[in-house]
């Protein structure tokens, strides 16, 4: 039996092929390349998913960063808090605008933004922005950390990258909040596009309205406003992530279930797993485990890929905090340092069956009486 860590040949069905070809050729026909029909369906739905007032379709995730950092004013000279453990992106956008990240640790039972951490970096630097990420589809704890930054007129930037259907403790949908909050719709993500893609939510009309410009050269219906940049979605990537979001709270439901499953079979293992709070609010873009040890992690990782169980120790067995080009840049990391070298990703996605998760299982309680 075969477990795949992702599914795309179910996800990309021939039904779906046809659809997606229906919509690719009606856009051959008009001409309209760059933004359409499409783009503006899909803002307007999304926005309305996650309890947005608008969206914006960019690029890509990194841009959807780097273009709220600008919305908010951030520039050289800045600092900008950022959870340490997260893609290498969420520090690089930081860097690319000027600012200089400021890592903040992380809670070691979920991989948030610790707010403890956050309190202690707001006693040392002057922060002019926070980027909580909501890691693995798991919601950051917002509350807390909102009750710390918007005294000190600290603005928010949610990375929501992997969080596409996530909900935050009070069960309302990752992007409702009052701050600016971003996605990628990079393929392998619960709401993924056929390449790169990204947008932005916010509920500030003046804040949308900059951010719209930045998108598009700096240009407003009006003429330049802003140095911007070419940050534009494509109407093919539109046209797919539109056509995908009328499936993504089934796949979304589907994936809850898979990870209330492992849940359910693995409690009794010697792992770290998701706590209970939280198991319905993620999206579960990935299933995360704790082990004992890197060296523990690793031996369990040979053991399922030799069982054919699709596996992933994200991110690079490193916390982004690491990574060589940035980890020089001051602040705390020293529990996500930990995390990223204890943790396995198992198997996620829609198409995963009570049965696949069994196997999986069963071969996770026969590695442990090893």
């Amino acid at each position: 039996m075969k477990v795949p860590f992702y599914e795309f040949s179910k996800l990309h069905s021939s039904e779906f092929q046809d659809s997606v070809l229906e919509r690719f050729s009606n856009i051959l026909k008009k001409n309209a390349f760059v933004e359409g029909e499409f783009n503006s369906s899909f803002e307007q739905g999304f926005a309305s998913k996650q309890g947005a007032k608008f969206c914006a379709l960019v690029a890509n995730g990194t841009d959807a960063i780097e273009i709220s950092l600008q919305a908010y004013n951030v520039k050289a000279g800045d600092k900008v808090g950022v959870a340490a453990i997260s893609f290498y992106a969420t520090a690089e956008a930081v860097i690319n605008v000027g600012a200089t990240p400021v890592f903040i640790d992380i809670d070691p039972m979920t991989g948030l933004l610790c707010p403890q951490s956050l309190k202690r970096m707001l006693e040392i630097h002057d922060l002019k922005v926070v980027i909580p990420v909501h890691i693995y589809g798991l919601p950051s704890p917002m509350k807390e950390i909102e009750e710390l930054c918007e005294p000190k007129g600290i603005k928010i930037i949610e990375d929501a990258a992997q969080a596409q259907g996530g909900f935050y403790a009070d069960s309302k949908p990752v992007g409702s909040r009052n701050n600016l909050i971003t996605f990628s719709f990079y393929p392998t993500k619960n709401l993924g596009a056929m390449g790169d893609a990204g947008a932005i939510l916010c509920q500030d009309e003046t804040l949308f309205n900059d951010i719209t410009c930045i998108r598009n050269h700096g240009r407003s219906p009006n003429g330049h406003r802003l140095v911007g940049r070419n940050s534009r979605c494509d109407h093919f990537q539109a046209a797919v992530l539109d056509l995908k979001l009328e499936t993504i709270d089934t796949h979304n439901k589907s994936r809850r279930e898979a990870a209330l499953n492992y849940l359910e079979l693995l409690k009794d293992l010697p792992i770290n797993l998701c706590p209970e709070e939280l198991a319905e609010k993620s999206s579960w873009h990935l299933f995360r485990i704790g082990l004992e040890s890197e060296e523990l992690r690793d031996e369990l990782r040979g053991f399922l890929i030799k069982n054919e169980i699709g596996c992933a120790a994200h991110f690079y067995t490193k916390a982004m905090a690491e990574e060589e080009p940035i980890k020089h840049f001051p602040g705390e990391r020293e529990k996500a340092i930990s995390f990223a070298k204890t943790s396995l990703c198992l198997p996620m996605h829609p198409f995963l069956t009570r049965e696949d998760v069994e196997f999986v299982s069963i071969k996770l309680h026969e590695f442990f009486k090893a």
